[in-house]
């Protein structure tokens, strides 16, 4: 509940103009060191949140868990996936935000809010971080692996200029929801099943 009224609350914000501080503040800190090597360095990490990147990551996902016979997580994945690529799309298209000017001149197609790199990401990482719990294989540097790994794709967007923050944040927020009714929905499926 609590994730639903912050996502409700931050969309209205957005569609109402009133994150501009906020983005300008943060986008300030996050591209104060604009350099040549950060550029590339950055332009490298966006690559993982890209329609390529996120098939190639899928593919190795779907086939480990193929191979271990894990086929209600694999379903899990697959449904996580395809809910977020539908939330953005609608989102997008209900709230119509404008991308920033990108300060190295990067366009971007579509709209800003949410961002579809930060989205992705954000749901693949954090429930292949579910399943490997749910296998007894979760280990402390995976975990911190996945979230750096899904933190930089988000600074990555801003840095380059693409997304605001606030494009960033309302991506996890909904990508959490979206984990959140997966997970639920899986474990109440089984118990109806066994009743």
């Amino acid at each position: 509940m609590v994730l639903l009224v912050s996502v409700a609350a931050l969309t209205v914000l957005v569609e109402a103009g009133k994150t501009g501080a906020f983005d300008a503040f943060f986008t300030g800190i996050i591209q104060h060191n604009k350099s040549r090597t950060m550029q590339i360095l950055m332009e490298m990490v966006t690559f993982i949140g890209t329609a390529y990147g996120v098939i190639l990551i899928l593919a190795g996902i779907c086939i480990w868990l193929w191979s271990r016979r894990a086929l209600h997580a694999l379903k899990d994945v697959l449904g996580i996936s395809l809910f977020s690529f539908i939330t953005e799309i609608s989102v997008k298209e209900l709230v119509h935000r404008s991308r920033p000017l990108s300060w190295l001149g990067i366009t971007a197609s579509g709209y800003s809010f949410p961002s579809g790199h930060a989205i992705m990401i954000f749901v693949i990482a954090v429930e292949l971080i579910i399943i490997l719990r749910r296998f007894g294989r979760a280990r402390w540097w995976m975990v911190t692996a996945l979230l750096c790994i899904t933190a930089a794709v988000g600074v990555s967007r801003i840095y380059l200029g693409v997304h605001w923050p606030t494009d960033v944040l309302g991506s996890w927020l909904m990508g959490s929801i979206i984990i959140t009714a997966v997970n639920i929905v899986c474990i109440e499926e089984p118990r109806r099943k066994r009743q």
